[in-house]
């Protein structure tokens, strides 16, 4: 099985850039099902954030992954779909497996160390789950990260003190707006969640409106915030400070047109959706001022400067998990190989007994089969004890079965690791 990853991120991409491309988490698993019928693949799992899009595929060949994903997004009527190709990076094999190690643990996000993005990857895993994208190496994959972002979090101190990307965006509009005393929340979710808990403890009054105003009731009552209909947005919007937004809608939810007058006083909003929530020409409405995921890249670089130094801590643990996973995807290739030996010395047996039975004596016919297992389980046993990870001799790299796994060739788009 040959291990790849193809992706763009908010490192080899802008926010206009990633739009078209993005996946909604609900949308996820029918996704791979798609992508799985579609190109045939053995195992398939999209993991889409506000940061990123990534197609995980474990096949028999290496195939053409990148232009699958090309395929599938034409499919989907994504115009100019093989964009994606020019802000994508990939990696194979290790590179894949330490690529979604790195993700997992929150050392390839927007705010180094943070925590959601460990949820989100397992939301993503789920979806795909669900829908029956993933098989053995992707399963055991997966699980490994998750074992690792553990890990990293426990013995390092890189998620010390850490805020998502929404907990900095309310750090952001507070210190922007520093005689804010009303927020409104737009999206009742993980994202919008944290919103809520952080303007809470810094005692802003806040409103939650959301499609279905059931999740919506449900979030304010944790908080003790207020609830109000879709159909109130309009109006709220005019009268808040702050506003942050996180739906998953595919169309903005903020038109300029609900906007049609200047509000009297200054309204920062934050649009922390990919598709964004926000029409970019409110940004022009004077008093009224936006930002979006883009924005938040410059400020969360800074915040991320200060973590950076518990990078080579976190990385080697990573690397010691790569390893783990690169011996246990040997180990599978090695007892596949064992099991195809083993079928044949079986098979080859069987024909050279039917040659030689006919000069044996009925008694002595029962000692040569059991003559012939007893050979094929001691050629078995010599071939377990020199080749498997265990016992491999030094001069044998892991994986010699299959090079594609080890071998991981030049990304389409080369990028920088923190």
């Amino acid at each position: 099985m040959v291990l790849t990853v193809i992706g763009i991120n908010h490192k080899t991409s802008t926010l206009e850039e990633r739009e078209p491309f993005q996946i909604s988490r609900r949308q996820l698993g029918e996704a791979v099902l798609r992508y799985k019928r579609l190109h045939r693949v053995d195992e398939v799992a999209i993991v889409a954030t506000c940061n990123r899009i990534e197609f995980y595929r474990a096949h028999r060949s290496k195939g053409r992954h990148g232009l699958e994903v090309v395929e599938f997004y034409r499919q989907l009527g994504v115009p100019d779909p093989e964009n994606f190709l020019e802000f994508s990076y990939r990696h194979v094999g290790a590179g894949a497996a330490r690529h979604l190690f790195r993700v997992t643990s929150g050392m390839d996000s927007l705010l180094v160390g943070e925590h959601q993005i460990f949820g989100q990857v397992k939301d993503a895993y789920s979806a795909a789950t669900a829908f029956g994208g993933p098989g053995k190496v992707l399963h055991k994959l997966f699980h490994q990260a998750f074992r690792a972002a553990k890990q990293v979090r426990a013995e390092t101190a890189l998620s010390a003190g850490a805020i998502s990307v929404s907990g900095a965006a309310v750090d952001l509009l507070l210190q922007k707006h520093t005689e804010a005393k009303r927020a409104l929340v737009i999206g009742a979710n993980e994202t919008t969640e944290t919103i809520v808990s952080s303007l809470s403890r810094k005692n802003i009054s806040t409103t939650i409106i959301n499609r279905t105003e059931y999740n919506a009731r449900k979030l304010a009552t944790a908080y003790h915030a207020e609830c109000l209909p879709w159909e109130r947005m309009g109006d709220e919007l005019k009268l808040a400070d702050i506003i942050f937004t996180a739906t998953g809608s595919s169309h903005p939810v903020i038109t300029a047109q609900l906007l049609q007058e200047s509000p009297n006083h200054k309204i920062f909003i934050a649009d922390l959706a990919l598709p964004r929530d926000v029409d970019p020409r409110v940004g022009e409405i004077s008093n009224i001022h936006l930002i979006d995921l883009q924005d938040m890249k410059y400020h969360l670089e800074k915040l991320s400067e200060r973590r950076c130094e518990n990078l080579p801590d976190a990385q080697g643990i990573i690397e010691n998990h790569v390893d783990q996973f690169l011996e246990w995807l040997h180990a599978q290739a090695f007892a596949g190989g064992i099991d195809a030996v083993k079928r044949e010395l079986h098979e080859a047996a069987n024909e050279e007994l039917e040659r030689f039975l006919p000069g044996f004596h009925k008694s002595e016919k029962k000692g040569l089969e059991g003559f012939s297992h007893a050979l094929i389980k001691r050629f078995l046993k010599i071939a377990r004890r020199n080749f498997e990870p265990d016992g491999l001799p030094p001069e044998v790299p892991l994986l010699k079965l299959d090079p594609a796994l080890i071998e991981e060739p030049l990304p389409i788009k080369q990028t920088e690791e923190s």
